[in-house]
């Protein structure tokens, strides 16, 4: 079994929930003067809180074990995220009189849990930077897959500590490839695992494996050495799949891609995006009639901007936005958007930051066309010469495109070919792995993405 970030995760949520089990006990205490058992008297406020303040930690990012968690960026976020919580927690003791704390008593408790909280992640950071135990690994070739992954090793928490490179190019003997050395030919896998007592190996070699080589692992593996691939390993760290570092066969033999073989499960999905599709449209409406006079009276055009994008199993489709560039945009032909696009307009700027653009998409939603989450669809000029350029690209196609996706709330927005590839990893990883939780766990964190105007242009 891959080690991940879950135990982490976990140890933090653990700490997470009896310190803001703490806080609520403390406020009144400190508000009142009197000890008693907050659980027990304000037992609806107690627990609603407490759910509402770990949501709104995983919304803004905080169980992110790759993200670190540095002084700045952690108390503003934990801020943010335990401010919102409190928020909603008024309106809602507005709403339901018998569940609600004293006003005083819910400042109280918002100050200990941020406080609480952002001590927590700090010290966390530094007990798991000395304390982690990591499992001593050789990384099996040299070369630009295992130096990618030799770099993803090397990170603060990751499980493995890499001992060095093992390769066969003499010009690489000795050498430091990235940040490891190369302490060895592949030819003494075995002498040199056994000398270091290591105990696990990576082949980061996936495309013309020396026979030699496979030999000597498959040997190692009947001797009880754990032996991985690179593509399985970064994918368990990353959440991605290493679209320039995989091979038909991996993709033939690996675990996952169920759901898209399973006819259910695509129902569901569909009754779930055919009604709260129709649902969003409904409550939008105002929001809906603002947009459209606001454009119109902004600039001269249509207020809908319609563009042909591929779809599931490669079909044309016709997408739907709100417009927010200029009539005149693509005069010269279809091109990437770019950061401070001077082509968007006014109204459109903000349309785009508050990913208000996005509604008539819903209509693509409830058509069938598209689905509330999945990759983005691309335009089919773009689409040609990325599968030119980008092995597995089409894959994308095997599932309904989304408004919002895997890639869209971990990935900045695209514009080149190295983003359309950043982005395909992400964007296998969700079609490999695609669940009902997943998409739970992609509206949440899209929620996040648009309070903190990430990825717009």
């Amino acid at each position: 079994m891959i080690p991940s970030f879950n135990r982490q995760r976990w140890i933090l949520l653990f700490g997470d929930v009896v310190l803001i089990g703490l806080a609520t006990q403390l406020a009144p205490w400190i508000r009142t003067g009197r000890y008693f058992n907050v659980f027990d008297h304000y037992t609806g406020a107690s627990v609603f809180t407490l759910f509402l303040y770990l949501v709104m930690l995983y919304i803004f990012d905080m169980y992110n074990m790759g993200r670190g968690f540095r002084y700045g960026d952690t108390a503003l976020r934990t801020a943010v995220a335990v401010g919102t919580a409190g928020i909603f927690s008024a309106f809602l003791f507005y709403s339901l009189p018998s569940w609600k704390y004293g006003r005083g008593i819910l400042i109280i408790q918002v100050l200990l849990v941020w406080g609480f909280l952002t001590g927590w992640r700090w010290v966390y950071s530094y007990i798991f930077s000395i304390t982690l135990h990591k499992k001593d690994v050789l990384i099996l070739g040299a070369g630009r897959c295992g130096t990618a992954l030799g770099n993803l090793l090397e990170a603060e928490f990751s499980p493995y500590r890499v001992v060095g490179f093992l390769d066969d190019d003499p010009a690489k003997q000795g050498k430091v490839m990235g940040s490891l050395m190369v302490i060895g030919p592949t030819d003494r896998f075995k002498e040199i695992a056994s000398k270091m007592g290591v105990n696990t190996a990576i082949l980061a070699i996936t495309h013309d494996r020396p026979s030699g080589l496979i030999k000597q692992v498959l040997e190692a593996r009947l001797k009880g050495m754990t032996i991985l691939e690179m593509p399985t390993v970064y994918e368990a760290l990353t959440r991605r799949v290493p679209v320039e570092h995989i091979y038909d066969h991996w993709l033939l033999f690996t675990e996952g891609f169920y759901l898209v073989s399973k006819p259910y499960m695509q129902k569901v999905k569909r009754l779930i995006d055919f009604g709260v599709s129709a649902l969003i449209l409904l409550v939008t409406l105002p929001v809906t009639a603002l947009s459209a006079l606001a454009i119109r009276l902004d600039t001269p055009g249509p207020v809908f901007f319609k563009q042909e994008r591929i779809g599931k199993d490669g079909l044309v489709f016709v997408l739907w936005k709100f417009r927010s560039m200029r009539q005149d945009s693509e005069k010269n032909g279809p091109k990437w958007a770019e950061k401070n696009d001077p082509r968007v307009t006014r109204v459109g700027k903000w349309l785009r930051r508050l990913r208000i653009d996005e509604i008539p998409q819903l209509y693509n939603v409830f058509r069938g066309e598209m689905s509330l989450i999945g990759p983005r669809p691309e335009r089919p000029e773009f689409v040609q010469d990325l599968e030119k350029q980008i092995p597995y690209y089409g894959i994308r196609h095997s599932v309904r495109p989304g408004i919002t996706g895997w890639a869209q709330v971990n990935y900045r927005y695209g514009a080149s070919v190295e983003d359309a590839l950043r982005k395909l990893e992400y964007d296998l990883y969700y079609i490999k792995n695609m669940s009902l939780f997943l998409d739970f766990r992609i509206i949440l964190k899209t929620i996040g993405v648009v309070l903190f105007g990430q990825g717009a242009r």
